[in-house]
């Protein structure tokens, strides 16, 4: 009972999102700019509305921000299924979490002069001694360099991060978070730029897709790129 009550407050959470975003449940297809490119999506892959340029989707005002294939998107989150990439069930993606057993994404302008996601992995690592970033191992299996770092939350929380360096810069970073109940990763969220159509994508996955991370990669890229008018 408490689960038929749950689901039916997601549907009606969704429809308000839809409504109030300008994206009618009658229309097929999602559409923004994203750095120039016009992107068309179907709707069916999208569990939260897309943000446009103007007004935060937290404020009152921003059912009134341009839409539509001319509009700048500001972020535009999708979630799929791994590894068809069709449309996930926005239910199972709601219940699920941050346990999703598909993958979500999400896509925003790039607003950096360059590629190098060293920033974010600066960012991930805050709160982590200097020395134990020291400590250094390369996973010859994922082809990425890790180290286990502090929580930027939680002080006692432990989690894994990875990167891809190439080139003298940082192409890819990922953040896996623990679980210590369990003894064990639970989320991994991945950054990277691409640069096809100079855009940010950040999306998370099971731990267990590390291993397929490059694939992943490849899949959205293909993914998002097709849907470029």
């Amino acid at each position: 009972m408490m689960l038929r009550k749950r689901l039916l407050f997601l549907v009606g959470v969704m429809f308000f999102y839809y409504c109030s975003a300008g994206v009618s449940l009658a229309e097929d297809m999602v559409c923004g700019k994203l750095n120039g490119h016009v992107i068309e999506v179907s709707r069916k892959y999208s569990a939260f509305w897309p943000e446009y340029e103007g007004e935060s989707s937290w404020g009152q005002g921003f059912i009134h921000n341009k839409k539509g294939c001319d509009a700048n998107l500001e972020s535009w989150s999708m979630v799929m299924t791994w590894p068809e990439m069709l449309p996930a069930d926005h239910a199972t993606y709601f219940v699920q979490a941050l346990r999703f057993e598909g993958v979500d994404i999400t896509l925003k302008p790039l607003r950096r002069p360059n590629n190098d996601m060293s920033y974010l992995l600066d960012f991930f690592l805050w709160e982590t001694p200097g020395q134990w970033k020291e400590y250094v191992i390369f996973d010859e299996s994922l082809g990425l360099l890790y180290v286990d770092g502090k929580d930027r939350v939680f002080a006692e929380g432990l989690n894994r991060y990875y990167w891809q360096n190439s080139g003298g810069e940082v192409s890819i970073v990922f953040e896996c978070l623990w679980l210590p109940k369990e003894n064990r990763l639970y989320t991994c969220e991945g950054a990277y730029v691409l640069q096809e159509i100079d855009t940010l994508v950040r999306f998370r996955f099971t731990p267990e897709k590390m291993k397929e991370w490059k694939a992943v990669v490849g899949a959205i890229r293909k993914f998002v790129l097709d849907k470029v008018k």
